[in-house]
């Protein structure tokens, strides 16, 4: 008999998906910078627009979707925050650089990335570049000198690193971090044994990437996944006892990174941003201080990427971002938390079964940023919107199959959402008080 086939995946744009495919290629395994170019071609930007061409002509259906209208809000924002601050020339190339990406990819993930098969395709291409980007770090260590094959050596003489957007250990270690639940998640999935033991093995690869990344936020990112896993999987009171019970392996992997602690110079500098941030607000709280202007007004980053968006954006942007973000979120949970028995029937169909996997799979990515993002000025990397693009087209999938699920898109829920985040704010800016 014939395998049924969805609506959603015959309608989609598979020449948009291959080239969207050879953009994932061109963005995350970088071979266009292998080599040293001192005018590179935008090779990665140039696939993207060609996959958008094909998309806008054939996909059927375009997945919009509450978090595009917030993430266009924020590009609209931009500008404004710009001509705010006497600089619109330049709010309107950040909302450009916005645009290319932040909305662009969710929007281009969320539609055409539209099945399981497509995001085990996508999952493939993450896999093979943690597995470049551990090799590439590996030579850096080799190598005499810290030169890795591409050229790009070590920094701060210890900390390996990649190219393009990887050329900081901490957004490495933060990809890495991210797809730790994906490694997981292709593990439960896969039929061969040699290759649960190859994603196992990786999985120790990258934490061990993470080591040599030396990244702190990464660190404690992993400590917050794990933290999230053990709550959802054995419920509060033994997630407490296994974390009483590690405490002492946690203790000892910290220690074996750079030091954490608010004595330290670098610590207190980190503090001392935020603070700054806090600042920046207060004389712009509607429209912030425009993008990209943290770093001219403070001579340093963040350190915040919550710091960094209510700063550069105000409160506007803030809410429109974390509202993003945290709606995601909500949405994947109201996923997983489906009653198993009452839809017993269809998760009897693999594409759906897997949804639900991928689902907690993504959650627990997203837990991963929004703990290491604590620590890091990561609030427009691209690699957050594609997540959050995957993420979204896994609710649309499960939504089209089980509509309570749309539960999550209630007006209501929403609302609570958004006003949790100037409750963040107020969160945050208490934490940098008692730490100053």
């Amino acid at each position: 008999m014939e395998k049924p086939v969805s609506l959603y995946d015959k309608n989609s744009s598979h020449i948009g998906f291959f080239f969207l495919f050879l953009y994932t290629i061109a963005l995350f395994i970088r071979p266009q910078e292998w080599s040293y170019n001192p005018n590179p071609t935008p090779i990665a930007r140039y696939l993207l627009m060609i996959a958008f061409v094909f998309f806008l002509a054939s996909q059927r259906p375009k997945q919009w979707g509450y978090q595009s209208w917030f993430l266009l809000g924020v590009m609209c924002l931009i500008p404004i925050s710009g001509l705010w601050n006497g600089w619109l020339g330049g709010g309107i190339t950040a909302a450009t650089d916005f645009f290319i990406y932040g909305l662009l990819p969710f929007f281009m993930y969320a539609s055409l990335v539209n099945s399981p098969s497509k995001q085990n395709w996508i999952f493939f291409l993450f896999t093979l570049t943690c597995v470049i980007m551990l090799h590439h770090g590996l030579s850096q260590r080799a190598h005499p000198e810290g030169i890795g094959w591409s050229g790009v050596s070590l920094i701060q003489d210890t900390r390996i690193r990649y190219v393009g957007i990887f050329n900081d250990p901490n957004d490495m270690s933060m990809f890495f971090l991210m797809n730790l639940p994906i490694l997981f998640y292709l593990r439960a999935n896969s039929r061969s044994f040699i290759m649960r033991l190859f994603y196992l093995a990786l999985v120790g690869g990258l934490l061990y990437g993470i080591f040599l990344a030396n990244s702190r936020g990464a660190l404690i990112g992993l400590i917050f996944m794990c933290l999230a896993y053990c709550f959802f999987q054995f419920g509060t009171v033994k997630a407490a006892l296994v974390s009483l019970i590690t405490l002492p392996i946690t203790f000892i992997a910290m220690s074996l990174f750079r030091e954490i602690s608010t004595d330290e110079a670098s610590a207190y500098g980190r503090i001392e941003a935020w603070y700054e941030g806090v600042q920046m607000f207060k004389s712009s709280p509607l429209f912030g201080v425009g993008m990209n202007q943290f770093i001219e007004l403070h001579q340093r980053t963040a350190h915040n990427s919550y710091v960094l968006i209510f700063a550069e954006l105000g409160i506007i942007g803030y809410t429109l971002w974390f509202t993003t973000i945290v709606l995601t979120a909500v949405m994947l949970l109201k996923v997983v938390n489906i009653d198993r028995e009452k839809y017993k029937s269809q998760l009897q169909n693999e594409a759906l079964r897997k949804n639900v996997m991928l689902a907690k799979c993504y959650f627990y990515s997203l837990v991963g940023f929004m703990a290491t993002s604590f620590f890091l000025s990561r609030s427009y990397i691209v690699f957050l919107y594609i997540f959050l693009g995957l993420a979204y087209s896994v609710y649309v999938q499960v939504r089209d199959e089980i509509p309570e699920v749309r539960m999550s898109e209630d007006p209501k829920v929403i609302s609570k959402i958004a006003f949790m985040a100037p409750v963040s704010m107020f969160i945050m800016y208490m934490i940098i008080i008692i730490l100053l």
